[in-house]
C-alpha cells in the first residue's frame, strides 16, 4: 500500500464522519432552506467520501476499476453536488 492510499483512506474516513452528523443535523433544522442546505453539504460531503475512499482501494489489484469509477462517475457527481449547493445557497441562504 503506498503513501497515497493511506492518505485517501484518512481523508475517506474523516469527511465520511463529518457528513454523518451534518446529515443528522440536516434533519433536525425545522427552516426548509437551512435543511436543503444541510442536505446538500451533507451529500457532497459523503459523495467526495466515497470518492476517496474509492481512490484509496483501487490499489487492491481485484478493485482497480474503481480508480476509473471514481474520475468518471463519482468526482462529477460531487462537483454538481457542490454546485448545487453553491447556487442554492446565493439564492436562498443570505
Amino acid at each position: 500500500m503506498d503513501f497515497s492510499a493511506v492518505l485517501n483512506t484518512f481523508d475517506a474516513a474523516i469527511i465520511l464522519g463529518i457528513s454523518i452528523p451534518t446529515a443528522f443535523m440536516a434533519s433536525k433544522v425545522s427552516r426548509p432552506p437551512l435543511r436543503t442546505l444541510s442536505l446538500l453539504l451533507a451529500s457532497f460531503l459523503a459523495i467526495h467520501g466515497l470518492y476517496h475512499l474509492a481512490e484509496a482501494l483501487q490499489g487492491l489489484p481485484s478493485l482497480a476499476i474503481l480508480g476509473d469509477l471514481s474520475d468518471v462517475v463519482i468526482e462529477p457527481v460531487g462537483w454538481l453536488l457542490l454546485f448545487a449547493f453553491m447556487v442554492y445557497f446565493s439564492r436562498r441562504g443570505g
